[in-house]
């Protein structure tokens, strides 16, 4: 019985505690629903008894007393307490005072779900702001229509709220959708007297959420105007597809499946619509600092780009990845941006043009490695680097062969009228015109090294060409201006210094062996010159233009020429012929070898201010010798010079007999007057050395005649007279006294 009534009494207990908790959560519950009730039922009497836009007139006060902003509300004010915090707002338009208006809305719509936002979560409705108008103005004085003149007041400090720091449940994001329309944006800057305008800007999403993909679109139209015209420079047209997500707890933020285009049309493509595609998936991640683009995808007319690029750290990026570019025809390219095509000689090239790469180097530079560039039939391969931090390029780029014969535009012949016209309307020779383009030049900061195993121009095949050039503040070296040619080697360097006024110029070349006769039998199918050129120089000069080039010329040069021969003209035999008369002498014409070979010829010069004075030209010729020496005056372009031909020896007697007297004898040729004076007269024999050439030789026939004369006398007389003045003896002294001798 004791237990049983233990037992009874413990049951009788719970459920008297059962009947207090039912009772208790029953008033909590009642309690709540009534907080509810209230919360309704006030925001309902507050939407009844309370109106906000009875209050549109204080709003404007205060918010031009506290903002400086000249704020009118032209449309209702609508809101709603519970269970959205909810405003709705329509006709609003903002300025500063006595400033060009800023900005209009046509309507602006938000609402947040209060019992997510008090714990910790933003769930909104739709978002939605149609009709912005923002106008941006930019005036002559520099000022402004978006800014205040008055000093902003500092900020107060407050303390941080970030959950990420107090240890706070972070707060997520919960939208149904946003929707902007009918977005305009318009920039004037009256300063440059040139307009920019965004119409039709319209942004769409779906749900937004953290952590959640969802579809963004977004497009819009845009319009550039130049300075003093109303009618658009160029219009642009732009869409853009994606599904994006974010992170914001871990920053992260993807887009995939972007499918984005912009079309544009204006002056710079010829007034011809270009479209741009751009496809692929991006990732961010703000705490890391990297952005990496996958399966990118970028097309413009016929040129496809396709590869796959990251980007590691913001403040020094690394950039690392792989590009490549499909083959494409250059001419369609031009033709499709509205550019007129480029000439060549032969019209199938420039058809396969295409680039691949892998990107990679130090940090703050895009750097582009194993690049190999392709040109038809021609392969370059290198290295590239852009230095994002100093502006500088270094390149590396080697090619195989290449025929520029083809890719020249083709020859068009003037004629001579026009030729001659053009001359005559010229000016002066030597313009003055600045050709050096000193800031471009200033601002080039580039390490290049170029080579090219072959290149055929202009006919002439040219093998190993080299260029290295560095250019860093207006320093431009070109160490390397390298090519080998026809058994010979071309080593040249140049520097040109636009660093101080006037510009500086030096150059160095050093020519060796090249073989002329292979060279002109090449170019122009002749062989009327051979030998073995070399030549050297060294040049300085300082300006700008032509003129001042010309004018501050000076320096040295050498030329040499070996184991050479001239065809078609036989100089010792034209010599020979114009010292004597064809027709009097009876002199056999023909000629059994029409050439001048010569042992050696060569000449140095010395130039001062444009001035070039050559002491000591002397080719060693086939039974002659020339010498040569005069100035070539280039700033007051004439020349005074003197040629010497010298018959070493009577070689050409079967051909052409000249007298003995001549062996020796220097004959001169003049050449002066100005670089216009016609060839015909500008060289002329200097005629009273050829006159006392031909008196010597007179006198010295008549004094051997008048000798001959002599002797035939004497012998003569000495038999008559010899006996009757004591023999020969007696016969000498008488004819020694008669003729003096």
């Amino acid at each position: 019985m004791t237990g049983l009534k233990l037992l009874f009494t413990i049951r009788s207990n719970n459920c008297a505690k059962e009947a207090v908790m039912k009772t208790l959560m029953k008033l909590i519950g009642g309690l709540v629903a009534l907080v509810v009730v209230l919360i309704v039922a006030g925001g309902a009497i507050l939407g009844i008894f309370f109106d906000p836009n009875e209050y549109k007139g204080e709003i404007e006060k205060i918010a031009l007393e506290q903002g400086g902003v000249e704020l009118k509300i032209g449309g209702d004010i609508g809101w709603s307490v519970f269970p959205w915090l909810g405003l709705e707002i329509n006709s609003i338009s903002m300025r500063y005072p006595e400033k060009p208006e800023l900005a209009q809305l046509n309507k602006a719509q938000v609402s947040v779900r209060i019992p997510a936002l008090l714990s910790g979560q933003v769930q909104m409705s739709s978002v939605v702001v149609d009709g912005l108008k923002l106008n941006l103005v930019q005036e002559k004085d520099a000022s402004n229509n978006w800014s205040t003149d008055a000093k902003a007041k500092p900020a107060e400090k407050t303390e941080s709220t970030d959950s990420s720091s107090d240890g706070g449940v972070p707060i997520t994001l919960d939208i149904s959708n946003i929707a902007v329309t009918n977005g305009n944006l318009s920039f004037e800057d009256k300063v440059a007297g040139t307009k920019a305008k965004v119409n039709n800007l319209n942004l769409t999403t779906g749900k937004v959420a953290d952590d959640t993909a969802f579809p963004l679109s977004l497009s819009f139209d845009a319009e550039q105007f130049a300075a003093g015209s109303n009618q658009p420079a160029m219009t642009v047209s732009s869409k853009l597809e994606s599904s994006v997500r974010f992170n914001l707890s871990k920053q992260q933020y993807w887009m995939k499946k972007l499918d984005s285009s912009i079309t544009i049309k204006g002056d710079a493509t010829g007034g011809k619509a270009l479209t741009l595609t751009l496809a692929g998936d991006i990732t961010a991640n703000a705490t890391q600092q990297a952005v990496a683009l996958e399966n990118l995808k970028v097309t413009i007319a016929n040129l496809a780009l396709s590869g796959a690029v990251e980007v590691n750290g913001f403040a020094k990026p690394a950039i690392s990845g792989a590009i490549d570019v499909a083959p494409f025809d250059l001419q369609k390219l031009l033709a499709t941006l509205g550019q007129p095509a480029v000439e060549t000689t032969d019209p199938s090239v420039l058809k396969a043009i295409s680039l691949s790469t892998k990107l990679g180097g130090p940090a703050n530079t895009v750097g582009a490695k194993e690049l190999t560039l392709k040109l038809d039939d021609t392969t370059f391969k290198g290295n590239a680097a852009f230095n994002i931090a100093t502006g500088g390029i270094a390149l590396n780029l080697q090619g195989d062969a290449i025929n520029a014969d083809r890719y020249l535009p083709p020859a068009k012949e003037q004629p001579a009228e026009a030729q001659q016209a053009e001359e005559s309307t010229s000016g002066e020779r030597y313009s003055k015109e600045p050709i050096i383009p000193v800031e471009p030049l200033k601002g080039l900061n580039v390490d290049a090294d170029l080579g090219l195993g072959k290149l055929h121009i202009s006919k002439l095949d040219v093998q190993n060409l080299k260029l290295v050039v560095s250019a860093h503040n207006g320093l431009i070296k070109a160490t390397k201006i390298n090519a080998d040619m026809y058994q010979g080697a071309i080593r040249n360097s140049a520097t040109l210094d636009v660093r101080k006024t006037p510009v500086r110029i030096t150059a160095k070349k050093d020519i060796k062996g090249i073989q002329i006769g292979d060279m002109l039998q090449a170019a122009a199918d002749t062989d009327a010159l051979t030998g073995s050129f070399s030549s050297q120089a060294n040049i300085t000069a300082r300006g700008r233009s032509v003129y001042d080039i010309v004018h501050s010329l000076n320096g040295t040069t050498n030329i040499q020429m070996k184991d050479g021969e001239i065809q078609g003209i036989d100089m010792a035999q034209t010599v020979c012929q114009g010292l004597n008369t064809v027709a009097s002498l009876g002199i056999n014409t023909q000629e059994v070898d029409k050439s001048t070979p010569f042992a050696n010829m060569s000449a140095s010069t010395k130039i001062v201010n444009g001035v070039v004075t050559n002491p000591d030209l002397k080719a060693t010729l086939d039974a002659m010798t020339l010498n040569g020496k005069g100035k070539v005056n280039l700033p007051k372009e004439n020349l005074d010079y003197r040629l010497g031909f010298t018959i070493e020896e009577n070689l050409f007697k079967k051909t052409c007999s000249i007298p003995n007297s001549l062996e020796g004898v220097e004959l001169p040729v003049d050449c002066k007057g100005g670089f216009d004076t016609e060839p015909t007269k500008l060289c002329k024999p200097d005629l009273a050395a050829f006159t006392n050439v031909f008196k010597a030789q007179a006198k010295a026939k008549v004094k051997a005649k008048v000798d001959e004369k002599k002797e035939a006398l004497k012998e003569k007389l000495g038999d008559k007279i010899g006996d009757k003045l004591g023999g020969e003896e007696g016969a000498k002294q008488l004819l020694k006294g008669l003729f003096g001798r």
